[in-house]
């Protein structure tokens, strides 16, 4: 391969019903369809590349030969039936290529599962900046993310995928005690074989804030004492959280409902329990300044002799 091009030109020449090209990446190309796709035909004109004008090109899709040669063809995208071209010359060499995707402006089955609605949950443990957004695959399909942005006020943030390709994590610089006046806006482009989607996410951090588990740090004489978690923003003055603690059997976890004590609510970083039975203590924080989302329950077994 001859060095590293430039997303080259494409031109939408001609198209029934309702379709647009939208430039995601270099050399990946998005083929937005109105409508059912699979009653679409869209033709567009592949450049391999401005230095190959005049030279001997051929072409392949998905590495199969096709009869189309030149520097400009035309290719026919049918339904979902996008591709990879690339273009070559004559003793075979790499030139070029082109990722054809067919996006659907209305989809009905998602490569992504939505939970309670949402494509895309994100959680942030601080004010601080960082913040996880995470999704869930289809289970019949094998998804591929193809583009991520996340921006406020214009200015984009760096964000890295999971190894697992089931997340990102974004950070964006900015001092923890600052208003937030605009959202971030958070765009994510996934792709199942030829099949391209778009979903979208706007937030504040103060909406996704979601404390780490705090840590018990006495349990003796059915007295406990915790700290908030150490990723939490300091002082607590400023940042205050709320805990909620409850006492449930020695046989369930803190996540089983029912037969507990009822749930206690404090500022305060200790608590005392009243059994005589064996128990599991529970407590878990809130920013009490949101009120959104609690952190998950940390736990202490107490046994006691009959």
């Amino acid at each position: 391969m001859k060095g590293v091009f430039f997303f080259l030109l494409f031109i939408f020449l001609n198209v029934r019903n309702s379709t647009s090209l939208q430039f995601i990446k270099p050399n990946v190309l998005g083929l937005e369809v109105n409508g059912d796709p699979m009653i679409q035909k869209s033709d567009v004109l592949l450049h391999c590349g401005d230095q190959f004008e005049g030279s001997e090109i051929h072409w392949q899709k998905n590495g199969m030969t096709i009869p189309d040669q030149g520097n400009n063809i035309i290719i026919a995208i049918y339904g979902m039936l996008g591709g990879n071209y690339t273009c070559h010359n004559p003793s075979g060499e790499l030139l070029n290529h082109t990722l054809v995707l067919v996006k659907p402006v209305d989809f009905e089955k998602a490569i992504l599962t939505a939970t309670d609605k949402e494509f895309i949950t994100c959680v942030a443990r601080n004010y601080s900046g960082p913040f996880h957004c995470f999704w869930k695959w289809d289970s019949k399909r094998n998804g591929v993310v193809v583009f991520v942005k996340a921006s406020r006020n214009s200015q984009l943030m760096n964000c890295s995928l999971d190894a697992d390709n089931n997340g990102l994590t974004c950070e964006e610089q900015q001092c923890p005690s600052s208003e937030e006046v605009n959202r971030i806006s958070l765009t994510l482009m996934v792709r199942s074989q030829y099949r391209l989607e778009e979903h979208q996410k706007t937030f504040f951090i103060h909406d996704i804030i979601k404390p780490d588990k705090v840590s018990i740090v006495k349990s003796k004489d059915d007295e406990f004492e915790w700290e908030q978690p150490s990723t939490w923003n300091t002082p607590c003055s400023y940042y205050p959280l709320m805990y909620e603690v409850k006492v449930v059997s020695h046989r369930k976890d803190c996540t089983h409902i029912g037969n507990h004590s009822e749930p206690h609510y404090t500022n305060l970083t200790q608590y005392k329990v009243n059994s005589r039975k064996s128990y599991t203590f529970c407590v878990r924080a809130q920013d009490s300044l949101t009120n959104q989302v609690w952190s998950e329950w940390s736990e202490e077994k107490v046994s006691k002799q009959k």
